[in-house]
């Protein structure tokens, strides 16, 4: 099970941008971004924005990872937490 949240302030170039919360650990996130391209992610990665939400993150619980990784639609449908395009 997963609550979601959509951002509405994203950064250039971020497309879209979720939030996740384990309901059963609700300490745990996961953050799922869709890009432009590969350029705006090194850009955003490379920012005091981004650099911003991993400080706040140590301070205010634990980073357990950072991972990035390519993704790619074989069939659009609706799911329990919206359309995942």
């Amino acid at each position: 099970m997963c609550r979601s949240w959509i951002s509405n302030q994203l950064p250039s170039g971020c497309l879209e941008r979720r939030l996740y919360e384990d309901v059963m650990a609700p300490t745990q996130l996961l953050l799922v971004e869709k890009w432009r391209d590969q350029k705006a992610v090194n850009s955003y990665l490379s920012s005091e924005r981004f650099r911003a939400l991993i400080g706040a993150i140590k301070v205010l619980g634990q980073l357990v990872d950072v991972r990035i990784s390519e993704s790619r639609v074989i069939e659009t449908g609706s799911g329990e937490c919206g359309n995942q395009s």
